[in-house]
């Protein structure tokens, strides 16, 4: 892959980054190399346990020069896709962090049984009873979003973790309906916006992650390029790297 052919580089960040509140060996050379070489650089994730300024606010703890408008979260692309199709009244299954996000947008949280939407996020703090009234609202709501569907995510010291699709899936399966809108990966709202924003053709978009399913499926989706971080070589002609320092090696 040729350095000359990429513009814009968006990371992954769980497992990519960071594992949990520790940044991976390599990766702020990475990102530093791409930023030296003119690139302009994004920072991505599925989580929305977290507000937009508070992964900013992470990668700069743990040594990631960056700034806010770099950072996208499916929380944050929830709160402008509700805002930019005028879904009002959204009850929020997810954290206090995710409701946050939605009221900083302006965008009302109905957190009752009669609220008109539902959006689905990751909670791990979720009781029983949280998820008996969100399948209420699922069962008449206008539209149902869910931050992603994805199925594990890895955690501190890389960690096999359940992901937000184990949220997703009881309330579809228990409402007999599926989400109307996969908010994050792999959708492409990430790539879309960033078009907009950038005015770049998704082609010149380099995406590096270590999920298949949601990182490498968005860029395949979306037309751009993709390097996928991993110890297999089950993945046919997909580019792949051994480690977030190993790309260096690719990109030249």
């Amino acid at each position: 892959m040729r350095l000359s052919e990429i513009e814009l580089v968006l990371f992954d960040l769980d497992g990519t980054v960071y594992y949990g509140s520790k940044i991976i060996p390599g990766a702020n050379e990475t990102i530093e190399y791409f930023r030296r070489n003119g690139k302009k650089v994004y920072f991505t994730t599925n989580n929305s346990t977290k507000t937009r300024v508070q992964i900013y606010e992470k990668l700069r703890d743990i040594g990631v020069s960056c700034r806010l408008e770099e950072v996208l979260t499916s929380g944050y692309l929830a709160a402008l896709y509700a805002k930019k199709n005028g879904l009002r009244d959204v009850y929020v299954f997810g954290s206090s962090n995710l409701i946050q996000e939605f009221n900083d947008s302006g965008i009302p949280v109905n957190q009752n049984e009669s609220a008109e939407n539902l959006l689905i996020g990751y909670n791990p703090l979720m009781t029983y009873d949280d998820l008996a009234c969100a399948l209420r609202v699922a069962v008449h709501a206008k539209q149902i979003m869910a931050c992603n569907k994805e199925r594990t995510f890895p955690g501190e010291n890389s960690k096999l973790m359940p992901g937000c699709g184990a949220m997703t899936a009881p309330i579809e399966w228990c409402a007999r309906r599926e989400c109307d809108v996969v908010i994050g990966k792999p959708n492409t709202l990430m790539i879309e916006l960033l078009c907009e924003l950038e005015k770049k053709d998704p082609a010149t978009f380099l995406i590096i992650g270590d999920t298949y399913e949601s990182d490498i499926r968005m860029a395949d989706r979306g037309g751009c390029r993709s390097i996928l971080i991993t110890q297999s070589s089950d993945y046919g002609q997909t580019l792949t790297a051994a480690s977030i320092s190993d790309i260096v090696r690719l990109v030249r």
